[in-house]
């Protein structure tokens, strides 16, 4: 990659920031496609966010990605956002368009890309158990629901969590029905009972530790189970799915690539080269 002073910066911003694979990811995809851009981590601390949004305008940086914990608090210090951004409450993507700070969030139809392309599912229509009521579970449920699913419960250990965020969606989205159950076995088994999509946005499995209060013998073969966690890639989700034979299962790195390759779009203008963004990080 050569740098020159005609050269167009994107990044990310998080606090930590070691983990990312976004570099890889986008970097590839400029060089796939002869753009002269490069794609930066940059390590943000809370306290210094609102300089380092000042800072987008003032080096013309044309975009930057938001992870955690900045994806709510840097909301204040962008001129406009996008309807999903609004809906969901957070963003993860920002673009610079000639000065004016406009705050998307991709990171909800990264999803719907993903289990379509992974499981081979489309939502619409579809009953769904959510587990997790956070921001991740969040950006799920609103996408879903813009995509028009007949029904999302979210399973959440804080059941007070659960009832806010479905007294917000049912206030947004009126041809969808919701309701909140606690993340307990007894609940859950009812609740996969009745549902088409399991979705797991908690962080439950992450790098293999913990297990959610589910059996093999909790799932049918009529089930497509999402888990948006993708570290390990087979979870432990994903190990009692595949000895359930469920009808499909997928983990989350296709989310985490499709959302990528949005907000390259937004950048850009141009087609993301979506294969090329995935052999880079797999």
């Amino acid at each position: 990659m050569k740098i020159t002073g005609k050269t167009k910066i994107v990044g990310i911003f998080g606090y930590p920031i070691e983990h990312t694979f976004s570099p890889s990811m986008h970097n590839a995809a400029f060089s796939a496609l002869g753009l002269d851009y490069c794609y930066i981590p940059f390590e943000v601390r809370p306290q210094d966010l609102k300089s380092a949004v000042e800072g987008i305008r003032t080096l013309n940086i044309r975009g930057i990605n938001i992870t955690v914990p900045h994806k709510e608090a840097v909301i204040k210090y962008l001129d406009v956002l996008s309807k999903e951004a609004k809906l969901i409450g957070a963003v993860n993507t920002i673009e610079n368009r000639n000065g004016k700070l406009i705050g998307h969030n991709t990171d909800g139809r990264g999803f719907i890309k993903s289990i379509w392309e992974d499981a081979g599912t489309k939502v619409k229509r579809k009953r769904i158990l959510l587990l997790g009521a956070g921001g991740a579970g969040k950006g799920v449920a609103v996408s879903c629901a813009l995509e028009g699913v007949s029904e999302i419960v979210i399973a959440n250990r804080t059941v007070k969590k659960a009832d806010e965020l479905v007294g917000e969606l049912k206030r947004n989205f009126k041809k969808t029905k919701f309701s909140a159950i606690p993340l307990e076995r007894h609940e859950l088994t009812k609740g996969i009972a009745g549902a088409d999509i399991l979705i797991n946005a908690t962080s439950i499995g992450l790098k293999g530790k913990g297990l959610l209060p589910i059996s093999q013998k909790d799932l049918h073969r009529d089930l497509v189970i999402y888990d948006l966690i993708y570290n390990p890639q087979i979870t432990p989700l994903l190990k009692i799915a595949r000895r359930a034979r469920v009808k499909k299962a997928a983990n989350g790195i296709g989310m985490l690539i499709h959302q990528g390759a949005l907000a390259f779009h937004i950048w850009t203008g141009k087609k993301p080269p979506v294969d090329v963004m995935k052999r880079a990080i797999l």
